[in-house]
């Protein structure tokens, strides 16, 4: 099987807007002020604390700054997940799901945590496991006063909603991730045809 990376999904041009998407890992916090105005970064009003947390590296957080924003400028602050090693399935059956990612076959993993306990095993020299879980499905934009409390890398956007993906994670210290095929030939003790 293949375990793929958070950023090489972002690849569109080789995997399509199904499978691909080019805002996997990434979400964004706008700060505006209706009418323009000004932040002035020694005080303590909301806009300014986000700022300094958000936006200004540890050194410059003492800076005397004061910003002006004109009426509809917007300051967007990207967050970006490092990569990381993912493997993705679905919660529920879709055969129209299954043709847009071109498949004619289906396993369910019946036994989930087994079934990823093995793949862990077998590259416990390249990652560690760390979690399985549903994909969370939100506008990936906030305002600065509701920021996303989810990491990046378990958020798609809602147009994905229909897909009803789970998530495995795998962490390592490389620096150079790369997406890899894993036999584990194990793991189909865990698994069934679909529909049987």
């Amino acid at each position: 099987m293949k375990i793929g990376t958070l950023h090489d999904y972002r690849k569109t041009e080789s995997y399509g807007n199904v499978i691909g998407d080019k805002n996997e890992g990434l979400h964004k916090t706008e700060l505006f002020l209706k009418g323009g105005g000004e932040i002035d970064l020694a005080s303590n009003p909301p806009e300014s604390e986000y700022f300094r947390k958000h936006v200004l590296q540890p050194e410059q957080r003492d800076a005397k700054v004061k910003i002006i924003l004109e009426d509809g400028a917007r300051l967007i602050a990207h967050s970006n997940s490092p990569d990381l090693y993912i493997y993705c399935v679905s919660s529920e059956y879709s055969p129209t799901v299954m043709k847009e990612f071109g498949c004619d076959a289906c396993l369910q993993i019946f036994r989930p945590y087994e079934f990823f306990d093995l793949i862990s095993r077998k590259i416990r020299h390249q990652a560690v496991f760390n979690g399985l879980g549903p994909v969370t499905y939100l506008n990936k934009t906030t305002h600065y006063t509701q920021p996303h409390t989810l990491h990046p890398a378990v958020m798609k956007d809602p147009e994905y909603d229909y897909q009803k993906e789970w998530r495995a994670i795998w962490v390592t210290n490389k620096t150079n991730y790369q997406p890899f095929i894993v036999k584990v030939p194990k793991a189909i003790r865990h698994c069934r045809a679909y529909p049987p």
